[in-house]
């Protein structure tokens, strides 16, 4: 099975996606060694792909591209061999100087998709932002993922067309990690899912295990979560909490 298949069949099977928020405090502080709050929080995301979150992404903001990859090197040396792990809003973290991948992926929002549309490209944002993933899937070839960030079925048609493979939709619920969170039309994510019965969509945006229950019976069997999972005393457990009810 080549690269591009492989990864394609682990995104098609992935139920849970564990966004995985990095404190700027905690990349930045000296003395980073075992022990310190940064390899007690890439334990954490390790023990939570261990217990079936399939799809992890790296969210660190204010870091270099360099930050980022070493990150990723630290991370996936910690993850189980068949977890996707992604990077957040940084296309060049994705590989290293010399062309080796050091994440399966990139998960470009909105605005940073817009932001890689051509200068020449017209029409307001949601045409930007379709020329930015067009952008974005050329750098990456057909093997690495792309995701991206979509509210509305007129947003994931366009994703679609652009090359993305996998969206999140939201936000569901206000999130602690996004502060100007825009609440996403549940009815809208019916819509999504009837269109694009195929595509992996993970309802994302303040979700707790408890929110699951609704999502599965609206037809949904996927969810993105974050701090409801990575602040809790035991997130393996949650995991599989969480495994459990979009299975039931």
């Amino acid at each position: 099975m080549t690269a591009e298949r492989a990864r394609a069949a682990r995104l098609a099977k992935a139920r849970l996606y564990l966004v995985a928020t990095v404190p700027a405090a905690a990349v930045h502080a000296p003395g980073a060694g075992p022990g310190a709050a940064l390899d007690q929080l890439l334990d954490r995301i390790a023990a939570a792909a261990a217990a079936g979150a399939g799809l992890v992404q790296l969210r660190v903001k204010q870091a270099s591209a360099g930050e980022r990859r070493a990150l990723l090197e630290r991370l996936r040396a910690r993850l189980p061999a068949d977890t996707l792990l992604l990077v957040n809003d940084d296309l060049d973290a994705v590989v290293d100087p010399a062309g080796r991948p050091l994440a399966d992926g990139v998960h470009l929002g909105r605005e940073d998709a817009a932001a890689l549309a051509p200068p020449e490209v017209e029409g307001g944002r949601a045409a930007r932002v379709r020329a930015g993933l067009v952008s974005a899937r050329r750098r990456l070839g057909p093997e690495l993922l792309l995701g991206t960030s979509v509210r509305t079925l007129d947003e994931l048609a366009a994703a679609v067309e652009a090359g993305a493979d996998h969206a999140g939709f939201g936000a569901m619920a206000d999130s602690p990690s996004k502060p100007d969170t825009v609440r996403a039309d549940p009815a809208e994510l019916s819509r999504c899912l009837a269109a694009f019965e195929r595509f992996p969509l993970f309802p994302i945006g303040g979700l707790r295990p408890a929110d699951l229950d609704g999502l599965k019976r609206a037809g949904c069997r996927r969810a993105a979560l974050g701090s409801s999972i990575l602040q809790a005393d035991d997130p393996a457990a949650v995991v599989r909490e969480c495994l459990r009810r979009l299975a039931r």
